[in-house]
């Protein structure tokens, strides 16, 4: 599955391999946007809700402590969060040192996660998210 269509031009991708950690997913805008201020108020109004849905799917599907959110949009210069799921017993992903974390699996120093856990759990998500096959 390659990426989501969400209300409001909107989509859901998976991260791209190597994958840090499975249920680490994307939210990006699909019209030319580089910053948040560069949002409508609906599109902000949206993404706020998207954030919640995904949050939810992300959580039932991997069973995840919490959710971190990731914006930067430096490399990519286009509106998206990483959606990150943050399991307590791994002290690699606490707070920021998960940016540790995923520099260390993008260059070949850590493992990524099972390149099929990450494509179930990102079917898992979509399933939870209400989205066909």
């Amino acid at each position: 599955m390659k990426h989501l269509d969400l209300p409001g031009g909107w989509f859901l991708k998976p991260h791209a391999p190597p994958c840090p950690i499975a249920g680490w997913c994307i939210l990006e805008l699909r019209r030319p946007a580089a910053t948040l201020d560069e949002l409508t108020p609906e599109e902000a109004r949206l993404m706020g809700s998207h954030v919640r849905d995904i949050s939810v799917a992300v959580r039932r599907v991997t069973g995840c402590d919490r959710i971190y959110l990731l914006g930067f949009a430096e490399v990519h210069r286009q509106v998206h969060l990483h959606v990150v799921p943050r399991h307590c017993e791994h002290e690699e992903t606490a707070g920021w040192s998960v940016a540790d974390h995923y520099r260390a699996v993008q260059q070949g120093r850590s493992p990524a996660a099972d390149p099929l856990e990450s494509e179930r759990a990102f079917a898992g998500i979509a399933k939870a998210l209400g989205m066909p096959d």
